[in-house]
């Protein structure tokens, strides 16, 4: 059980990094305004959760319990 919890821990956060990391690189690479930047990269970052978080859910991880 330890085994596995690590496992999804690790999988969270390679994906969170991967995701986030290729999102933050594209807004900075294509935005121009430094506002927007900033808000892209938030918004991705937020919509990454998300999606992260609704897709763990519907497997039936539970991680925190």
């Amino acid at each position: 059980m330890g085994a596995e919890k690590a496992i999804h821990i690790a999988m969270f956060i390679l994906l969170l990094i991967g995701l986030c990391g290729i999102s933050a690189w594209v807004s900075y690479t294509y935005v121009q305004e430094d506002f927007l930047k900033i808000a892209s990269t938030a918004l991705s970052w937020g919509v990454i959760l998300l999606i992260l978080y609704v897709s763990f859910r519907q497997l039936g991880w539970n991680w925190w319990s």
